[in-house]
């Protein structure tokens, strides 16, 4: 058994030290962005983070710098729903992990939920996946929330909120 500090040692090089040694196991993170990611012989193949598995509980992931580890060899997988090999999961989380920088100083926050501004106006022209993200940002709920129930990917929702927020449209709260 790992165990450990993102803020001490980085996700990036707990994966990349994971998944070269070719463990069989379950990382698990405890962060309100944290979840859990199982290795088979330098692969990563399953990914959950609350509601979201696969890809998107992936992404999640490689958005922390901060949180406690815990790797747990011989831990099996309960599902396959990732087959990212070694060379290629570093590269995913190396790219991941750089998008999510902007989207962090702007969502800092995820417990806090967010709602429109005195500013909105519903005579705001929105395309269609702007307004699928917006409908839930009318339930005022929480971001890992509206995360968990868009159906998109993470990254791509708080993309596509990031410009309200900061045209003062949406808020958090």
């Amino acid at each position: 058994m790992v165990r450990g500090d993102l803020a001490v040692f980085p996700f990036l090089s707990v994966m990349q030290m994971l998944l070269t040694s070719g463990r069989d196991g379950l990382l698990s993170v405890d962060h309100v962005r944290g979840g859990q990611l199982w290795l088979e012989r330098g692969e990563i193949v399953h990914a959950r983070c609350g509601q979201l598995s696969g890809d998107p509980a992936l992404q999640l992931l490689a958005s922390l710098s901060s949180g406690s580890f815990i790797f747990e060899p011989g831990v099996s997988a309960p599902e396959r729903s990732l087959h990212l090999h070694r060379d290629s999961a570093l590269r995913r989380l190396f790219e991941e992990t750089d998008a999510w920088e902007p989207l962090l100083r702007t969502f800092p926050d995820w417990q806090r939920r967010l709602r429109f501004t005195p500013r909105w106006s519903e005579a705001q022209p929105v395309t269609q996946p702007q307004f699928r993200a917006l409908k839930l940002v009318s339930q005022e709920l929480d971001i890992r929330s509206i995360l968990e129930r868009s159906g998109e990917s993470p990254r791509t929702v708080l993309e596509t909120l990031r410009p309200f927020v900061m045209a003062g449209l949406i808020e958090e709260f």
